[in-house]
């Protein structure tokens, strides 16, 4: 059984040659809180991310050195509109989602990339994520705790649709196993980059974004070392088999992520500490047709104007729970945050429930309805928030 058929993809329309790929991304997020917070009301914010690679290896055997070896050139636009700050405004500490940015069009990715046999090399103008503090697992969620490189909160750093001037390594230590798809080898993947934090907010102000974020003086460090070769990798590489039919897996592989960085500031000399990692597992239940839980941490110190020093948090996936509709996914998560009292005296932990549930109409459209449960300050109390969240992709 497969999805209904998808539309046709930018590539299609437009006939492109082979070594390029065009994408366009649309998401957004309708949102309401019938109970609780400062104000009730509704909001809708969105992206809409267009997405260019060129390159020589789209096709090619990445474990082939003639084939894996050739370059990358990559550029994101990215266009916020709707209303942001809806979160702040109901009560709630985070953004209830991750498209929720300034409004205005951005510049969120141009780099090149090298690619061989063990080692790739990055230089440009790009984010943390996707390739740092992002496990494959979070992107099914909704709320910025989860969806949003695990809550790391330090300003200055260029988290999604910031970006910063930086260079980034690659290292596979062993060669990856054909046979287990996204494989990193037998020791995991290592990845470095630095950052210059400097011309952040005037890059974000290049297409008329207003950043709404203090420009830092300094530089960020970060170091990444992921292992995906955990229990039930190898089983996940086969498809689902389901009344005799094989099925796409639409949950991430089993992934092991430790990583942690710095930002100095130039002015005072302080250097800033993040720590982070996460978990995602790949159990067998006897409910749906496949599952995953996971479990993430993050934090940093009280200097350097960082409002959350801890984020904790850990969820469930489970693909095909009703009949029928083999290829959605139920997610659940839960998340709490302990802040800086320094910044923000008096202020006690906030914590975050998220049930989703993605439909998938067909491969170009998802459907994500969403119930938010935050506990916040006293003064506030408990907000319960409804979205529905709407993704296309060509």
């Amino acid at each position: 059984m497969a999805p209904a058929q998808s539309w046709p993809t930018l590539n299609g329309l437009l006939k492109l040659p082979a070594w390029s790929n065009l994408a366009l991304n649309i998401q957004g997020d309708g949102f309401v809180n019938p109970t609780g917070g400062l104000v009730q009301g509704r909001n809708w914010i969105q992206q809409s991310n267009l997405d260019l690679k060129l390159s020589s290896g789209f096709g090619k055997d990445p474990n082939r050195w003639r084939e894996a070896d050739h370059w990358v050139a990559h550029g994101t636009l990215t266009l916020v509109s709707g209303v942001a700050g809806y979160g702040q405004t109901i009560g709630a500490v985070f953004p209830l989602s991750a498209q929720d940015s300034p409004t205005g069009l951005w510049i969120s990715e141009a780099s090149v990339e090298r690619r061989g046999i063990g080692i790739d090399f990055k230089a440009g103008l790009f984010s943390l994520d996707p390739d740092f503090v992002d496990s494959p697992v979070l992107n099914v969620y909704v709320n910025t705790v989860f969806n949003d490189v695990l809550n790391l909160n330090q300003p200055g750093l260029p988290i999604n649709p910031y970006v910063a001037p930086g260079i980034e390594l690659k290292w596979r230590p062993v060669p990856a196993d054909p046979a287990i798809p996204g494989d990193t080898g037998a020791h995991g993947e290592w990845r470095y980059a630095a950052y210059l934090l400097n011309p952040s907010s005037r890059l974000a102000a290049l297409l008329g974004v207003d950043p709404n974020q203090p420009a830092v003086d300094g530089y960020a460090q970060v170091l990444q070392w992921s292992f995906d070769r955990l229990p039930g990798a190898r089983r996940l590489a086969a498809p689902i088999r389901h009344r005799g039919q094989p099925l796409g897996r639409q949950l991430p592989a089993p992934l092991l992520q430790v990583g942690g960085g710095s930002i100095a500031l130039s002015g005072s000399g302080e250097i800033l500490p993040l720590l982070f990692s996460s978990l995602t597992l790949a159990p067998e239940l006897p409910i749906g047709l496949d599952n995953r839980i996971w479990f993430g941490l993050s934090g940093g110190n009280d200097a350097g104007g960082n409002p959350v020093r801890f984020t904790g948090s850990g969820g469930w996936l489970c693909q095909g729970l009703i009949a029928g509709r083999p290829f959605d996914v139920l997610a659940l998560g839960y998340g709490q945050s302990r802040f800086n009292q320094q910044l923000t005296a008096g202020l006690g932990p906030q914590s975050l429930l998220e049930l989703n549930y993605s439909v998938a109409i067909n491969s170009s459209l998802t459907l994500q309805p969403v119930l938010q449960w935050i506990q916040t300050s006293p003064g506030i109390g408990s907000i319960l928030a409804l979205a529905l969240q709407v993704q296309l992709q060509f």
